[in-house]
């Protein structure tokens, strides 16, 4: 099999696992990491953002790995100009209009976008709607565990100079669903430690708390910690699950890191993605509209 020729756009924690994947994996070439920001690796050659366009007859899949509350859906129209892309965009409220946006794009280039691809969205999304298509009531619970993407909106706040949130589902509701009874509200709250100089904390604790589609209509607790004392806040565990009222179907998943699960993901799916640009079917795609056998090699023998 002919190698594929990769790039990854963003060097945070998501890109970084991509990086120490496709480095072990022989069915991909890593050729550059691009950012935003000045980046060093020590395995890759990395380059500005401001080159991206040079590589265009060089690479055949760009990850997109920018935080989905800044760069990501601007990364993306960008990018698919020139190359086929994957991401694991996650705002759940602006999913479709990303995809529209990219299928637009992609189609105009004669490229393939695979959007939002990874735990969840994802492989919840499909055990939503595996269980909705059995006529039930489905919920999800994340955590208790560390959200790359809450954690990243608020390092992008002004001033902020660390950060980490843990999202923490609330269990007695959680219970009450599972034993069949209704409930109302949110099924999670969250937990801010934020690295920030005194003079600033009160304003970016309003903007924390205010933040739309991230913590807005959440109960959100922010305390403002030390540089060492966030270090000790290293690990990106998390966990969730997909259930129905009365717990008649449950999926559940748990890993010690998020970024490394959402990469995994990722590469498994951009082989396919290659495929689909192979064959010419130009456009974008959620992780619900390509069947799961195209990532199982022999998949009948999983029957």
């Amino acid at each position: 099999m002919k190698q594929i020729r990769v790039g990854v756009l963003g060097y945070g924690n998501l890109g970084m696992a991509v990086e120490e994947l496709i480095l072990h994996d022989k069915r991909f070439r890593l050729v550059r990491i691009f950012s935003h920001r000045k980046i060093a690796s020590n395995f890759s050659k990395t380059e500005s953002i401001e080159n991206l366009e040079k590589y265009k007859n060089k690479i055949d899949v760009l990850f997109l790995c920018g935080g989905s509350s800044s760069t990501l859906m601007e990364d993306a129209k960008i990018s698919l100009k020139y190359f086929n892309t994957i991401d694991a965009f996650d705002t759940h409220k602006k999913i479709i209009t990303h995809i529209k946006n990219c299928d637009a794009i992609a189609k105009q280039n004669n490229k393939v976008a695979f959007c939002s691809y990874g735990w969840d969205p994802g492989i919840f999304s499909f055990m939503r709607v595996l269980f909705i298509s059995l006529g039930e009531n489905v919920y999800t619970s994340w955590g208790r565990g560390v959200s790359q993407g809450h954690s990243e909106a608020i390092r992008k706040i002004q001033n902020v100079n660390g950060a980490i949130q843990y999202t923490i589902p609330i269990k007695y509701k959680i219970k009450k669903l599972k034993s069949g009874e209704v409930v109302s509200g949110n099924l999670h709250w969250r937990q801010c430690y934020v690295v920030a100089d005194k003079k600033y904390q009160p304003m970016i604790k309003k903007k924390i708390i205010n933040l739309p589609n991230y913590f807005h209509g959440y109960k959100t607790i922010v305390k403002f910690v030390s540089e060492d004392e966030l270090k000790k806040h290293n690990k990106l565990f998390h966990c969730g699950e997909v259930f129905t009222l009365g717990n008649n179907y449950n999926f559940s998943l748990k890993t010690e890191s998020n970024p490394h699960l959402t990469a995994k993901i990722m590469i498994a799916y951009s082989v396919v993605l290659f495929e689909y640009y192979n064959s010419k079917q130009f456009g974008a795609y959620s992780i619900l509209d390509v069947p799961i056998a195209k990532i199982i090699k022999n998949s009948y023998k999983c029957l």
